[in-house]
């Protein structure tokens, strides 16, 4: 099986959502995303030099040292954005953190962080333009696709009406895989493990450095190479639901480079997530999955995606008994996961761990992996 590839020109000629042609081009819409849950998209309006373009821009963001990159991270500041430090993410709880590091764009308010223009020109602007352009294009989509289930066409837009404000969690993943030490990685470490989405659709654009697979209906893994002049569009968590499962979200995965290859791997992703308030119900009018609001279930996803390596479920029943300090440990871990990296690098440490004790948390890190342990009792004193 292979994903199909799709001309979504018709839609781009500003015809109306009747015509029969987009009715044509709905029904193929559907089988693919019924199918496999994945399509091409060739003719969306957004070209293979804008997106080449803007991937060289975030490269000299990615190439930045560390500590520039540290007070930008997603957990200095809020709805999500910002930079993701490599392997705290883990898509996969079965396997160790993705190599990979990444940086979010939620929101386009003007006190949103974002590198300083003198230390990567031009980035804000491109990355807002191309959030933009990413928006319109994933409510083209979603159009279409309420087209293909004969409802009302704009059941899906109107869900989605504040992308790009703080309540709305669309966003614009920026994605560098950097050169794999296959001497570094840990037992059954990907780029990023199988995962399916969270919200309704996704927008897919990559390099030509390859490893992105999808999981098809028999539970085969196959390839989705980068295509040029194209856009991957997959289904999401949500919308399957949304959808009674008419159309499935698949879940995919990158792999690690064949082993001598230490190129790096660039990509773009969009995801289109309905507004924070949306409660999200069959629209067959089925019963087949409970209503669920977007706010929450996303939430719930992130936390799950953000939960510290090495947990067990007493540590994380604990965690999330903390309440309020709950994202504040996390920025905190966040934090010291980076520095004592970069401690290790520098061949400044000599010792097997490091304990930092909090009079709620104690936190012990170990070169080999991370480990968090939650104590219960406030009572704790510092050592």
């Amino acid at each position: 099986m292979e994903i199909p590839v799709l001309d979504f020109e018709v839609y781009r000629l500003g015809e109306n959502v009747t015509d029969a042609k987009l009715k044509e081009l709905s029904r193929e819409l559907r089988t693919a995303f019924t199918e496999i849950g994945f399509v091409y998209l060739r003719n969306t309006g957004i070209g293979q030099e804008e997106v080449d373009a803007v991937i060289e821009i975030s490269k000299k963001f990615f190439l930045l040292p560390e500590e520039v990159k540290i007070p930008l991270s997603r957990m200095s500041n809020t709805d999500n954005h910002g930079w993701v430090a490599p392997e705290i993410e883990r898509l996969n709880p079965s396997r160790p953190g993705d190599l990979k590091e990444a940086f979010n764009i939620t929101s386009l308010h003007t006190d949103a962080a974002w590198p300083a223009e003198d230390v990567v020109p031009g980035f804000r602007k491109a990355f807002e333009s191309f959030f933009m352009r990413c928006k319109d294009l994933s409510l083209h989509v979603l159009r279409v696709m309420a087209l293909s289930l004969d409802i009302d066409v704009d059941i899906f837009v109107n869900s989605h009406k504040s992308i790009g404000s703080s309540t709305n969690g669309s966003t614009l993943r920026i994605l560098y895989y950097p050169p794999v030490k296959r001497a570094m990685v840990k037992e059954s470490q990907l780029r990023c493990g199988e995962h399916s989405d969270y919200g309704s659709i996704s927008l897919l654009f990559q390099d030509s450095k390859g490893g992105l697979q999808v999981k098809s209906r028999s539970g085969e893994f196959i390839d989705a190479p980068a295509i040029p002049g194209t856009v991957l569009i997959n289904i999401a968590d949500l919308m399957q639901r949304w959808t009674s499962d008419v159309f499935i979200s698949a879940k995919h995965r990158v792999l690690l480079p064949p082993p001598g290859d230490s190129s790096t791997r660039q990509s773009l992703v969009f995801f289109a997530q309905p507004d924070d308030d949306i409660i999200v119900i069959c629209c067959d009018g089925s019963n087949k999955h409970p209503p669920v609001k977007t706010g929450d279930y996303l939430l719930e996803r992130f936390n799950e995606t953000y939960r510290m390596q090495g947990h067990d479920e007493e540590s994380n029943q604990a965690l999330e008994e903390a309440g309020t300090r709950y994202e504040g440990m996390q920025q905190c871990f966040e934090s010291i996961q980076v520095l004592i990296r970069m401690t290790w690098q520098a061949g400044l440490f000599h010792f097997g761990k490091v304990l930092i004790y909090d009079p709620f948390f104690s936190i012990v890190t170990r070169r080999e992996n991370w480990t968090v342990e939650i104590n219960k009792s406030k009572s704790q004193t510092r050592n």
